[in-house]
């Protein structure tokens, strides 16, 4: 009888011992399987990207945490000579207008990243786009899966030049890189959007 009193305790003590050590790691992770790098610079590891996924970047990304940004992308060009990438950023859910669109490319030096220029009525930003291998990244996020889209993106300038000499630079805060997970939603909406439409 004191074999199995001994045997619940230990079970007892080692369930409670799990179960306090997962919620600390829930805890530490916000409950979720990612969590967002820092900002100010650019952080994402470029030079260890993975081969860009254009057989699957087509369709709608939910950009970082924001539950009503999101990125479009839809590929225009994939040859062996030329790979093109529009994209299309949304600010009020994916049923919305999008309120910035530009395109995005594969540099010669950088075959595994796409860089992008896309503007709004406002600015100009330069976004970098790449697929990473989670152990490369263990230090910026915590993941639930082998691969991770990222993407930074920063301010460049105006949109529109203006021709009044008292306009003021741009604030250097607005200039800070925002680095930022994509997360798939879907291949298309359309569908979808004209019902609620």
């Amino acid at each position: 009888m004191k074999t199995i009193f001994t045997l619940t305790t230990m079970m007892l003590l080692s369930f409670s011992l799990f179960a306090q050590n997962a919620q600390i790691q829930e805890a530490s992770t916000g409950g979720a399987c990612y969590s967002q790098p820092m900002g100010g610079v650019d952080v994402w590891p470029w030079s260890v990207a993975q081969p860009f996924p254009w057989d699957n970047i087509q369709g709608f990304w939910k950009l970082g945490d924001d539950e009503s940004s999101y990125l479009k992308a839809t590929v225009l060009s994939s040859t062996n000579r030329r790979k093109i990438l529009s994209l299309s950023v949304y600010g009020e859910g994916v049923c919305s207008k999008p309120y910035a669109r530009g395109t995005g490319y594969i540099d010669a030096s950088e075959k595994n990243v796409v860089r992008a220029l896309v503007a709004d009525g406002t600015y100009k930003y330069q976004l970098k786009l790449g697929m990473f291998d989670s152990r490369d990244i263990s230090g910026l996020i915590n993941s639930c899966s082998e691969n991770i889209m990222g993407v930074s993106m920063q301010v460049i300038g105006r949109a529109r030049k203006s021709d009044n000499p008292k306009q003021m630079p741009l604030d250097p805060s607005v200039t800070e890189t925002h680095n930022m997970l994509l997360k798939k939603v879907t291949i298309d909406l359309g569908e979808a959007c004209k019902k609620i439409n």
